[in-house]
């Protein structure tokens, strides 16, 4: 889900952006700082949309060329929470399993959890996972709909992975559920 997130904290000007608008400043520093990153309590930050507060009066700290400003700024941010249902796209398939853009982020759907009640099996040639009994084939660029199952935090934030499953009615590609929704109930 989407948030827009007000983050409050003293940014460091930079002395070589001295040259331009305060107010751009800490727009690009905040966007260099965040844009991209997994925090566990802002979520996934998409982008930095505004800084509407900005102290008049900043400090120094001796020894440090830049300064500090207290800004309120304007974040877009991403939060995926377990158990979480979201559509995302297959963006690449290997003998693991498959990684899928979830929003803005990637998720792992290990290849034991690919199909509800089938195995999956890797085809190199196609380049896809095709069901060992159902004969199901998910590849890239197909649209699938996910469950998060965790959230994976490595030591830089730019590693964030979901992990994901399709092991449950209602999730896998779009095309199999809608097929499934078709079919008459017995």
């Amino acid at each position: 889900m989407f948030y827009l997130v007000k983050l409050e904290e003293y940014v460091r000007v930079d002395p070589f952006k001295f040259n331009i608008p305060l107010k751009q400043a800490i727009l690009e520093t905040l966007r260099e700082k965040y844009v991209g990153v997994y925090d566990k309590e802002l979520g996934y930050i998409v982008t930095v949309l505004d800084a509407p507060e900005i102290d008049d009066e900043g400090f120094l700290i001796p020894g440090d060329g830049g300064v500090r400003v207290r800004v309120v700024a304007d974040l877009i941010s991403y939060i995926p929470y377990p158990g979480d249902i979201s559509d995302g796209l297959v963006e690449e398939i290997t003998e693991a399993g498959a990684k899928i853009r979830v929003g803005p982020m990637t998720g792992v759907l290990h290849i034991s959890q690919v199909f509800d009640g089938d195995y999956a099996v890797y085809d190199s040639k196609r380049g896809a996972l095709i069901g060992k009994n159902t004969q199901k084939v998910l590849q890239i660029n197909d649209m699938v709909r996910v469950r998060i199952t965790s959230i994976s935090t490595r030591n830089e934030a730019r590693e964030s992975r979901l992990m994901l499953t399709c092991r449950q009615p209602g999730l896998g590609k779009i095309e199999w559920i809608r097929h499934q929704e078709l079919k008459p109930s017995q």
